[in-house]
């Protein structure tokens, strides 16, 4: 909810399992409207990160696995026993799913030429052992899913606001000037 509720419901009768607020000790004036990324569901853990927090809740009781002060509005990706975020200011971070801890974090933004590192990372999105990063001011950031190390990185030219997309083997990157540009 725009609140920090976590609710989990019967899908058949409508009934409440378990409720509990994600805030912790946020107080609820600290902040306009609360913006989490989209829950992701792995095993039994329900897992999404906010503007301050990654959390990991187990999905039948509604305790807490573990949270972790790295944040991302994008959605986490989970591959196995990892779990990948980009930060809004351009760290790739990995965490082992079970517990929560940090395996690596690179600065992805660090690649770009110095005048061009004020700019924030706009969508992520991962496939064949890579970390693929838009960035605002238009750039795709190609990062190793293993050592989460920048391996290449390409100016597009437009502004990028969405998620980079992968379908059939092929990367698709929306632009705000409604141009898609297709990579094999």
């Amino acid at each position: 909810t725009s609140s920090g509720d976590l609710l989990n419901l019967d899908s058949l009768s409508g009934e409440m399992r378990w409720s509990l607020n994600t805030l912790g000790s946020l107080l609820a004036h600290a902040t306009d409207f609360f913006e989490s990324s989209d829950i992701v569901i792995s095993g039994e853990s329900i897992i999404f990160s906010t503007k301050s927090k990654i959390f990991s809740f187990n999905l039948n009781s509604g305790s807490s696995n573990w949270e972790n002060d790295v944040n991302s509005v994008g959605a986490p990706i989970v591959d196995g026993e990892n779990i990948f975020i980009v930060t809004e200011n351009g760290f790739l971070v990995i965490l082992n799913k079970k517990n929560g801890n940090i395996i690596s974090s690179s600065n992805i933004l660090s690649i770009l030429k110095k005048k061009n590192r004020n700019t924030k990372i706009t969508g992520f999105v991962m496939g064949s052992g890579k970390v693929y990063s838009s960035t605002l001011n238009g750039y795709l950031i190609v990062s190793s899913a293993s050592s989460g190390k920048v391996e290449k990185f390409k100016k597009i030219g437009d502004t990028i606001t969405s998620n980079p997309i992968i379908s059939d083997g092929k990367l698709f990157i929306y632009t705000q000037n409604f141009k898609i540009f297709g990579f094999n």
